[in-house]
């Protein structure tokens, strides 16, 4: 999975690059929300692979208790 985690990233970049680019030429909503609901797609996928890469390696060690 690291690799899809830092394709993901990279994917997140050019679309944060490409909503700036429409912006800035005045794209019409539509794009605009496209590639809006595009961001919030890569952004919850990658919140939920990084969520579960670092619960599963910090999961707290059982302690045993000594009588």
């Amino acid at each position: 999975m690291n690799g899809w985690v830092e394709d993901s990233e990279g994917v997140l970049s050019y679309l944060v690059g490409e909503r700036q680019q429409l912006r800035s030429h005045g794209a019409p909503q539509p794009e605009l929300e496209a590639n809006r609901l595009a961001i919030v797609a890569i952004q919850w996928q990658l919140a939920r692979a990084l969520g579960d890469r670092y619960s599963s390696s910090s999961e707290p060690k059982a302690h045993s208790v000594s009588s």
